[in-house]
């Protein structure tokens, strides 16, 4: 694996121009020497272990944005109960965002790169290996579209928004099949059992299916938010 000339920090995506660490450019010698798949490359599926964040039976998720922490809040299940927690890191070179288990510890975290003329979101794990990169298809304004690529730039998921981007409908590429919606909360207020009480800033994610891995419909939904509504 390649490091950063500059303060030695692992290259862990071959197709990053900056370091991540310190922001240094990368040379196209060292881009090219890495220049072969991740070590993980996880398929569209998942086993998670149930009880977490990411458990495979979780068909809602609530994401409740503090306005104020740019990006930083809550996640709540259909019964309005927390479980788990998005956190910007305000002072990283890149954009980021760590999706957070109840305890604190790292599930996942999100990247935004610093030059991309898509705004172009990487969706990790914690030991910073590439899961999917996310994209913004090119002068898609009033109705924009979104796609969802594996590390190898292999297309996933689309997700095709209504208008001005408030709701999206997320497909499976290879399949047409749509495998889950994304709505401002208030549009299922009749499902959340615990009654949320203030909509404002606040998204619902609805899996359609128990075998989709849910780190990467969850991330889907920040990097959406991230590129049309917080940057």
């Amino acid at each position: 694996m390649p490091f950063c000339p500059n303060c030695g920090d692992d290259i862990t995506d071959p197709s990053q121009n900056f370091c991540e660490k310190c922001g240094s450019p990368i040379p196209e010698s060292l881009k090219a020497e890495g220049a072969v798949s991740p070590s993980v490359t996880p398929t569209k599926v998942t086993t998670t272990p149930s009880g977490g964040l990411f458990d495979i039976n979780r068909n809602y998720y609530i994401l409740k944005e503090k306005y104020w922490d740019w990006g930083s809040g809550d996640i709540l299940d259909e019964n309005n109960q927390i479980i788990g927690r998005m956190k910007r890191v305000i002072l990283s070179i890149r954009r980021r965002v760590e999706l957070q288990e109840v305890d604190g510890t790292i599930a996942a975290t999100i990247h935004a790169k610093i030059v991309s003329a898509r705004g172009a979101q990487d969706l990790k794990d914690p030991q910073g290996n590439l899961i999917a990169r996310i994209k913004k298809k090119i002068l898609s304004f009033f109705r924009p579209v979104f796609y969802l690529e594996d590390p190898n730039g292999n297309q996933w998921f689309r997700a095709q928004g209504k208008f001005m981007g408030f709701s999206f409908k997320v497909y499976d590429v290879t399949t047409g099949k749509v495998v889950a919606e994304i709505e401002k909360a208030d549009k299922w207020r009749d499902v959340f059992l615990g009654g949320l009480l203030d909509f404002k800033d606040t998204y619902a994610l609805k899996i359609l299916d128990n075998e989709t891995d849910r780190r990467i419909l969850v991330g889907f939904v920040l990097s959406i938010d991230n590129v049309l509504h917080d940057m």
